[in-house]
């Protein structure tokens, strides 16, 4: 998917300081000073960091010129492989509406932020776009990169139009810990890989935020369309939160997880697109809590809603109106172990039935589960059957 394409904004800068500015154009200030304002320079921005870097002992503020675009063509020198010098102390930065984009006429390719493993870094984005990064060839995270150990929030952010080569087409997060809140994140991609937005391996949680039009492909198998988690030792969670849009060219066109405690509350996973999976594919064990939605979406083989070949616990989940174009198990496939409370699995379609809840070598506990107006079938023919589910 090609990035998208967005004109260089108009900017003012801000009027200088009282104090002397540096050739930069970044405020002086003294090595204990944890707050720099950063003028509307892409030059600054650096020297801001690498000021920042350079006093690990404190947690330094940057605040970005309002509404500025600080266009970047090429990866700063050393390590990382951004735009931006390497994130190895504690470091926030304040947007202030401002833009970082990687420039449209610029053949270059790199990301904006990289934390290198085992470091300090500690990076707070608030009120910031970040804009067609691009991380090619075999290399991951299209806007930021999370090493071992390392911690990224974002909070009122938005994420748009950034693609990697092999994974994470604007967040890999590699073992470190991520927290997206009230953030935005669309038309990001892959070319190959999984996690078209997000790609995990580390404790990462999503609170308030909406993901639309990621996608993996065009090559075959990426799993995620929006996210990837894959851990056996670190959570994923997501809250509160749209998932709408997304494709994936393997499994789960929202959502695929393979984690040892997944967790989605209170979300809308609707209108997605996988081969299998069309809003979720759980290997790993998932629960679903409180008025989650999952609506619309579209498989071709199998699980139009949720396929699952772990173990899956719904509660006050809605499972409806999703399809599956060529296979069965319109609503839910599973190959794994379910247990499905105060649920509701209706209104589901399949070229084969059943088209409700296909069980298939696997096992299903209802608990004040509905599943009705399926079509074809709700239950029938599952092997071994669901006990409590209708024909």
């Amino acid at each position: 998917m090609r990035p998208l394409r967005h004109s260089r904004q108009a900017t003012t800068l801000l009027a200088a300081p009282a104090f002397a500015l540096t050739l930069a154009g970044l405020a002086a200030t003294p090595a204990h000073a944890a707050t720099i304002n950063v003028t509307c320079s892409p030059a600054a921005l650096i020297q801001a960091i690498a000021t920042a870097n350079s006093t690990p002992a404190t947690s330094d503020t940057l605040n970005l010129a309002r509404d500025c675009t600080y266009a970047y063509t090429e990866q700063v020198a050393g390590p990382g492989q951004a735009a931006l010098p390497q994130i190895t102390s504690s470091l926030t930065i304040n947007g202030r509406n401002a833009t970082i984009t990687r420039d449209d006429d610029t053949d270059n390719e790199f990301r904006f932020f990289n934390l290198p493993p085992a470091t300090t870094g500690n990076l707070t984005l608030r009120d910031l776009a970040l804009i067609n990064g691009k991380a090619g060839g075999s290399t991951q995270g299209g806007a930021i990169q999370l090493g071992f150990n390392t911690l990224v929030t974002l909070n009122n952010c938005r994420l748009i139009g950034n693609t990697a080569g092999n994974g994470g087409g604007a967040v890999n997060n590699n073992n470190g810990t991520l927290r997206v809140v009230g953030s935005y994140l669309n038309g990001n991609s892959t070319e190959a890989g999984n996690g078209g937005a997000i790609l995990s391996s580390g404790t990462t949680r999503v609170d308030r935020s909406v993901f639309t039009n990621n996608s993996t492909g065009p090559v075959t198998g990426g799993n995620g369309g929006a996210i990837s988690h894959n851990s056996i030792s670190s959570p994923f969670a997501l809250a509160t939160s749209i998932l709408t849009g997304n494709e994936a060219q393997g499994l789960g066109g929202a959502i695929h997880s393979n984690s040892f405690s997944a967790t989605v509350t209170d979300s809308q996973i609707r209108g997605n697109d996988a081969r299998t999976g069309g809003g979720i594919a759980n290997f790993g064990t998932l629960t679903t809590n409180v008025q989650t939605t999952i609506r619309s979406n579209t498989a071709s083989f199998s699980g139009g809603g949720i396929y699952n070949f772990g173990t899956l616990t719904t509660r006050n989940t809605v499972i409806d109106g999703n399809a599956v174009t060529q296979g069965t198990g319109g609503g839910i496939h599973n190959q794994g172990d379910a247990t499905l409370n105060d649920s509701r699995v209706t209104r589901n379609t399949a070229a084969h039935g059943p088209a409700g809840l296909h069980n298939n070598g696997g096992s299903v506990t209802l608990n004040h589960t509905t599943i009705a107006n399926n079509n074809p079938g709700n239950c029938d023919p599952s092997n071994p059957a669901v006990t409590g589910c209708a024909r």
